[in-house]
């Protein structure tokens, strides 16, 4: 199992930027770097990432919606806005967009590391204030919601926070019908038709996770949603 936080760093500074990885890395943290907002999207699309960093000011697809869009995929990641702007209307911005944090450029990599810490520290123990929830086998998976762990002959895979409310809604469900709906406002907290694409998504990320155990299947049911069946074989 990695405990190693992994952070999403977005930044079009492709001289400094890749510095500051090397430096957290010495710190003891994963970090993958991208130097585009539509990178940087995509890229925690199919990742799974503990905080983000977002630089505001980018061309074509700037911090601001980077958030916005990170935020549709997964509701709960927390993120730090990077601005070289001190003013006070972009910090209100991002403190609406639900910011965990502001960092004003130029900045000390020491400074950054001890609010990224800050930051994970915040988030983690708001996740060991709730109540510890059940643990499932999941046919020969063992499934942790509270650590986003799906684990299976030693290998453990860490789901992002909306895989593992997805997930989670399939064990709830017993392998009942889920309808789109009601998954969408459960994972989403909406029931927005727009992110029915990503509900897909994230349906065909499930299976691909949970393929080595032919005994379970995610299917379609035309005109109301997915049914997970978990089979012996």
């Amino acid at each position: 199992m990695n405990d190693t936080p992994h952070l999403l760093f977005v930044d079009d500074d492709r001289a400094f930027s890749p510095l500051v990885c090397e430096y957290l890395a010495t710190k003891g943290l994963k970090t993958t770097l991208c130097h585009s907002g539509v990178e940087g999207v995509e890229t925690f699309r199919n990742g799974a990432f503990d905080l983000c960093i977002l630089d505001v000011k980018m061309p074509f697809k700037d911090g601001f919606t980077v958030a916005k869009e990170i935020r549709g995929l997964d509701p709960d990641v927390p993120f730090i806005f990077l601005t070289g702007e001190a003013g006070k209307e972009n910090r209100i911005k991002g403190f609406h967009l639900g910011a965990d944090d502001y960092v004003t450029k130029p900045f000390s990599m020491e400074e950054l590391y001890l609010r990224i810490s800050v930051v994970l520290r915040r988030t983690g123990s708001k996740s060991g204030a709730q109540p510890q929830q059940t643990n499932y086998q999941v046919g020969r998976y063992a499934f942790s919601p509270a650590a986003r762990e799906l684990a299976l002959d030693g290998q453990t895979t860490k789901l992002s926070a909306i895989e593992s409310k997805l997930l989670l809604y399939f064990c709830d469900a017993n392998q009942g019908i889920i309808d789109r709906d009601t998954a969408l406002r459960r994972v989403w907290g909406d029931d927005d038709r727009l992110r029915s694409r990503s509900l897909n998504v994230y349906v065909s990320k499930l299976r691909q996770y949970l393929k080595d155990d032919p005994g379970i299947e995610i299917l379609n049911i035309h005109g109301e949603g997915y049914q997970m069946v978990v089979r012996l074989i």
